[in-house]
């Protein structure tokens, strides 16, 4: 057996492929970029054949110098995918950023919970930028082509396809379409789009190839991610995972779902005992870009310019594009409080970081729900930053474990690859990281902060 496997991500801007042992060292990393539209306000859109073409090239460069034995998959999701019966693409892909759907989505919401619960299998918040949203739009505005829709896939779906043949999808990343608890659409849901035929692709979990090669069906990024921080390995882990926007969360053994968080479910991750909880946010590597404009700096001027981890009793909510979890409110705006005279540009960086820091605390508080953390890991292109790393432990007083390899969603997709092909998880050397203790002279004032954050929100 090769000791190789091959990773590919479908993110928002390109494709990441890397290739890792089976220790978890990355050998091999190639990327490929593609191009977004964005003809209207609301409106985010990108060609379904760049993402097989992205994939194809990344695949190709990287198994032509390596021998491997699986392939594993990770994808922005929701963006829907419009494929014929002949898993050909019918339009342009509506990227999960997308939010023209909103009078569909207040319509969705309008409907009783338990009806939705029944639908999608648990309580999925229905924001316009969310699946069931965005295929009523579809239903409503492009009749032509979802008449002719046979599938709804997600980007990995239809790379992974372009390798194997096999049009397949995870519960996850259908959820929306079909429910969690069922992976197939529901009849009811299917009546309301008018729907003859379940447009989901089949959930399953790899396809073996004729010659020998595992591919994964892979999991959305934020799962993929979450998986690499050593979360799903049991209960009472938290996590924080940092890029241009966030996703925070902890596991439970608990189904008990957290308000405003996503729940999924132990036989979604395969492993018993353990249910995720999480929420993405808007803040984040946005929120530090945002500031460096603002302050006409780069981004690595704006921590030199904090300079140290010490809090501030500014505060800065940072909803500069509303909010997601737990709010789901996009007319949420961004505030400072407590700004005086003798403040200057080093305060004012420090609020900003530390609001992220804030919001993060507050979504990892509701996803814990009381429930003991082991251990809070830190990952994402947005955790490379020592001063702000630091920050958010003295926020959250609590250790961070900070990853070696902060590209998660990558080794998450390498990590269900090394599972299809073994049946076994990843060895701990998957999961290696440094500690950040916080400072605990900064606790009474990290607590008077969380508090008035939480108390005195923007409109």
């Amino acid at each position: 057996m090769s000791s190789l496997v091959l990773a590919l991500d479908l993110g928002t801007g390109g494709c990441k492929g890397a290739v890792y042992t089976r220790e978890g060292l990355r050998v091999a990393l190639e990327s490929r970029d593609y191009a977004t539209s964005r003809p209207a306000p609301g409106i985010v859109e990108q060609d379904p054949r760049d993402y097989i073409a992205a994939a194809g090239e990344v695949a190709g460069a990287l198994m032509a110098g390596h021998a491997i034995a699986a392939v594993g998959f990770s994808t922005q999701t929701p963006t829907l995918v419009l494929l014929d019966e002949h898993c050909q693409p019918l339009r342009p892909a509506i990227v999960w950023q997308d939010s023209r759907a909103t009078a569909e989505a207040a319509e969705l919401e309008a409907i009783h919970p338990e009806i939705r619960r029944a639908w999608f299998g648990f309580d999925l918040p229905v924001g316009p930028t969310a699946a069931p949203a965005k295929l009523l739009w579809l239903r409503r505005h492009e009749p032509e082509i979802w008449e002719r829709t046979r599938w709804v896939a997600q980007p990995k779906d239809l790379a992974a396809h372009s390798l194997t043949g096999v049009l397949a999808t995870d519960a996850w990343c259908a959820k929306g379409i079909a429910s969690v608890a069922t992976g197939v659409m529901h009849p009811d849901w299917m009546a309301y789009l008018d729907l003859a035929v379940d447009v989901s692709p089949p959930c399953r979990p790899m396809v073996r190839r004729g010659d020998g090669l595992t591919v994964d069906t892979g999991w959305s990024d934020a799962l993929c991610a979450i998986l690499a921080s050593g979360a799903v390995e049991g209960p009472g882990r938290g996590f924080i995972l940092t890029g241009t926007s966030e996703i925070i969360g902890a596991t439970r053994a608990d189904s008990t779902a957290a308000p405003g968080l996503f729940h999924v479910p132990s036989h979604v991750l395969g492993a018993p005992g353990v249910d995720l909880h999480f929420g993405p946010i808007q803040g984040g590597g946005a929120t530090l870009q945002w500031l460096a404009r603002f302050l006409d700096r780069t981004p690595e001027a704006i921590f030199d310019l904090a300079a140290t981890p010490d809090l501030t009793p500014v505060l800065f909510h940072p909803y500069l594009e509303g909010e997601r979890a737990p709010y789901w409110n996009s007319n949420l705006t961004a505030g400072v409080r407590g700004l005086r005279a003798h403040h200057g540009p080093a305060d004012l960086a420090r609020a900003v970081l530390q609001g992220v820091a804030l919001q993060e605390r507050l979504v990892l508080e509701r996803a814990r729900a009381g429930v003991a953390l082991d251990t809070v890991t830190l990952a994402g292109g947005a955790a490379r930053a020592p001063v702000w790393n630091q920050m958010r432990a003295n926020i959250l007083q609590r250790p961070l474990r900070v990853m070696e390899d902060l590209e998660a969603s990558l080794r998450g997709a390498a990590m269900l690859a090394w599972r299809s092909l073994t049946g076994e998880p990843a060895p701990a050397a998957w999961l290696e990281g440094h500690p950040v203790e916080p400072c605990r002279g900064q606790a009474a004032l990290a607590s008077e902060l969380f508090a008035r954050f939480t108390m005195e929100l923007p409109v």
